[in-house]
């Protein structure tokens, strides 16, 4: 686990999905992930009382077009003046929510929570 802290928790639960991301408020574990991509299945456990430190806040049970929702929230607007400079910068050829966010780790300037892939 590293450098990350899980409040009131000791360990990760047992990975049991092709991908996890890891939510994270600085070094803090706020909500981790479970995706099955081919099976369109998210399942999520929090670890922040703080619903607003939380993935999906008080919904505890996204679907996947909610996760998809979610993935896009942490990257920039697809309508972004000048995208393509920054797609060009990234080195990814067109707008893809989950591979700007393995490049970026869904960090935004205006805040401290950003995203931990696990494959």
């Amino acid at each position: 686990m590293g450098q990350f802290t899980i409040k009131g928790e000791q360990k990760l639960p047992e990975k049991k999905t092709p991908l996890r991301l890891l939510y994270m408020f600085r070094d803090e574990v706020c909500t981790v992930i479970d995706v099955d991509e081919k099976k369109r299945h998210v399942s999520v456990k929090n670890y922040s009382s703080n619903f607003l430190r939380c993935a999906f806040g008080r919904l505890e049970n996204p679907s996947y077009e909610q996760y998809e929702e979610f993935l896009e929230s942490r990257c920039f607007p697809r309508s972004r003046d000048k995208m393509k400079l920054i797609l060009r910068e990234l080195q990814l050829p067109f707008y893809d929510p989950f591979l700007i966010i393995e490049k970026t780790e869904g960090r935004m300037a205006e805040d401290e929570f950003w995203i931990k892939i696990e494959r």
